[in-house]
């Protein structure tokens, strides 16, 4: 059995609301030529369908999900059609799955109202922010759900999902409301208190150059990567179909290439996910001007970080090759090349 599952529904611009939208770029032709039955997923007011403490919706699938574990979470991704790319978009907790839909007689439209999914209300939201589903692929050309039904996943998927959410909540400041609900679905399936880290646009992006590069190039290819980099290289560049900053990209192969540790102590710091964390530290600053190069970056644990940017240092030698510098009276050679 399986307590999560990602289901696909077809575009609605006005957040599966509205049942009369027709999406004339969807993928398959039914859905070109009427309304999406997932339309009022997310107005959960419909008469005569909704309580005040279960929400009814549908799916379209060929087969329902059986080992679905009743009371699991229904994670809801659909391919925005307007701006052509896949998103995670809301989940159904505390929910179950019907294997025959149901037909019901319904005051808001002519033609019946077909369910096949059920949750809890105070469990249930369409996410305030949806978040990209290429975040969550290991290539952007993978699938993540059939167009036409559902894929079970592991509570690892759902914790990301749920804490992802929740920390573009917080740096967004939305409704207090949504929030609220949120936590409460992330604290029922994890078990966990919600501890915000704060994670910079900049380390979020060289956190997923880092994954796609140590999956598909070498060390030597990153090498002749960075050998070959000059000033008139644009600031943004696209890597797997998606627009980074240059100066991350650069970064992060940067910590590829030295192995993510500390060049002081030798210091590497490893992640609940296995992943490893290191700080990357500007010899000549950034505001005077000094880049994200191999000769001007080093990488420094979080304390030697600190120590570096606020102890006394005294730069001896600093070319192509090396930095010779006094830290606070310690002597530190480190060598730049690879």
């Amino acid at each position: 059995m399986s307590k999560i599952i990602i289901a696909n529904i077809t575009w609605n611009p006005f957040g599966w609301r509205n049942n009369s939208y027709i999406n004339p770029k969807a993928g398959h032709k039914y859905a070109q030529d009427n309304v999406g039955g997932e339309s009022l997923n997310f107005n959960f007011n419909k008469k005569a369908v909704d309580t005040d403490k279960f929400v009814n919706g549908f799916v379209q699938w060929k087969n329902a999900p059986v080992k679905f574990e009743k009371g699991g979470l229904i994670i809801f991704y659909t391919r925005n059609t307007d701006e052509n790319k896949g998103q995670i978009v809301g989940v159904y907790g505390k929910a179950e799955t019907f294997s025959d839909a149901r037909k019901l007689e319904v005051p808001f439209q002519k033609n019946v109202y077909w369910t096949n999914i059920k949750a809890e209300r105070d469990f249930s939201i369409l996410f305030p922010l949806p978040l990209d589903a290429n975040n969550y692929k290991d290539n952007s050309s993978d699938r993540m759900v059939g167009q036409i039904g559902f894929t079970y996943k592991d509570d690892t998927f759902a914790e990301q999902i749920l804490f992802d959410e929740l920390t573009e909540l917080s740096k967004a400041g939305t409704n207090e409301k949504d929030f609220n609900k949120l936590l409460s679905i992330y604290e029922y399936y994890t078990g966990k208190k919600f501890k915000l880290t704060f994670v910079s646009n900049d380390e979020k992006e060289q956190i997923e150059l880092e994954k796609f590069f140590k999956k598909n190039k070498s060390k030597a290819d990153i090498l002749k990567d960075l050998e070959n980099l000059k000033d008139s290289d644009p600031e943004e560049i696209i890597v797997n179909h998606k627009t980074y900053k240059r100066d991350n990209k650069t970064i992060a192969q940067i910590k590829i290439l030295r192995d993510f540790k500390c060049q002081i102590c030798s210091t590497t710091i490893m992640k609940k996910d296995g992943s490893k964390y290191i700080e990357a530290a500007h010899i000549k600053a950034k505001h005077l001007k000094g880049r994200e190069t191999l000769d001007n970056i080093i990488l420094l644990c979080p304390n030697h970080h600190k120590e570096f940017d606020f102890g006394q240092l005294e730069i001896k030698i600093h070319d192509k090759k090396q930095i010779d510098f006094l830290l606070n009276g310690q002597r530190h050679k480190i060598k730049l090349t690879v």
